[in-house]
């Protein structure tokens, strides 16, 4: 949270306004440092519960997206596995599986029952896709995808 302190430190001149005895009128820069103290107090009051409610939806943004970039290397990783003298474009699928169990061990309460929501409805999503594409590569590649996200989902409903 913001109070008066943070905002001198950024801005010097609105400190310098607020804080500085430049004028005569001393009393009068009190009464409106004292004024806008408490109007500080009162923002961070309102803004506290908002804050909380986007941060909870910003960490489950961040797991599903980590979560969707795992299981998409994954699955390219079980089809192409090119490793080369020089380097390895993908890591092993039991390291994309350790990445996805320290991810589970980072969901919170709070979030968890969201989290599954949405890993459930991204699951009905590719299988979706997987039925009406016309291509048997995608549907190939959507069905590694669906089975991903079906293992990951038993294993979240296991550990809670």
């Amino acid at each position: 949270m913001i109070n008066i302190i943070d905002i001198i430190n950024m801005e010097e001149e609105i400190g310098e306004k607020i804080l500085c005895c430049r004028t005569n009128a001393n009393s009068k820069n009190i009464k409106y440092t004292a004024q806008f103290s408490s109007v500080s107090k009162l923002f961070n009051k309102i803004v506290k519960n908002d804050m909380d409610k986007y941060k909870k939806n910003y960490i489950k943004r961040q797991i599903l997206r980590q979560i969707d970039l795992i299981i998409t290397n994954k699955m390219y990783s079980m089809i192409k596995n090119q490793c080369s003298i020089r380097r390895c474009v993908y890591k092993k699928v039991e390291e994309y599986d350790e990445d996805l169990e320290k991810l589970s061990k980072q969901i919170n309460i709070e979030i968890y029952d969201d989290i599954i929501k949405d890993l459930n409805m991204i699951h009905e999503e590719y299988i979706f896709e997987g039925s009406i594409t016309n291509s048997c590569y995608e549907a190939y590649l959507f069905g590694i995808i669906e089975k991903e996200y079906a293992k990951l989902i038993k294993n979240l409903d296991n550990k809670k």
